[in-house]
């Protein structure tokens, strides 16, 4: 269970830096509105925070929490659907980490879009969309065990995690609350099925 508790506080970490990301940038960030404006905002093109919100906030985090899902795939690896699950949640934390390099616009306008915003765009599109199919897939998966807790918590994050996303599509006034509900529901999840995978209590045996 060593690489087990290595890979959970390798998520810690990672969702940690989010978090402080966050929170911090939108303190720096003057005027910065947590419920209307998005995440990216505080890493975008000409922001205050920019530089330091990429990278030292969106290209780490991402990356420590794809190096959880791929440590999480291999010790997981005679159950196919966790192995699906968890490679597709290691996309939405590498595109965590691609937002931070390819940046949106100011404000993360629309208009006159470059190469940059229009990849950003993409990366974050497919990761969030990775991220609601990883969580849900993982739900259907687990089933049994100790931690037989962590299928109906899955699809419950799926649930939340899927609303917030629509609303991100559908680019509504209170963006940054829908946003937040569907990265804080994929980070309950991730947290939670990390917990239960450094306890043993989701071996690799077939239930």
């Amino acid at each position: 269970m060593t690489a087990a508790r290595f890979a959970f506080g390798l998520l810690v970490v990672g969702e940690l830096i989010q978090l402080a990301t966050v929170v911090v940038g939108g303190a720096l960030y003057p005027g910065y509105d947590h419920a209307r404006q998005y995440i990216s905002e505080l890493g975008a093109t000409g922001a205050v925070t920019g530089p330091t919100v990429s990278w030292w906030g969106f290209v780490p985090s991402g990356l420590f929490i794809t190096a959880f899902c791929l440590i999480a795939a291999w010790l997981m690896r005679r159950n196919v659907l966790m192995v699906m699950a968890c490679l597709l949640l290691a996309w939405y934390g590498l595109s965590l980490s691609a937002a931070g390099v390819y940046t949106c616009a100011f404000e993360c306008a629309r208009t006159g879009a470059s190469f940059d915003a229009m990849m950003h765009d993409l990366f974050g599109g497919t990761g969030y969309l990775t991220g609601v199919l990883g969580v849900a897939l993982a739900g259907l998966a687990i089933r049994s065990g100790e931690a037989r807790w962590i299928g109906p918590l899955g699809l419950a994050c799926a649930v939340v995690a899927t609303v917030g996303f629509a609303a991100i599509i559908a680019d509504v006034e209170m963006g940054g609350v829908f946003q937040r509900a569907l990265e804080g529901a994929l980070a309950v999840f991730l947290l939670a099925f990390g917990w239960a995978l450094a306890r043993g209590a989701l071996p690799p045996r077939r239930a």
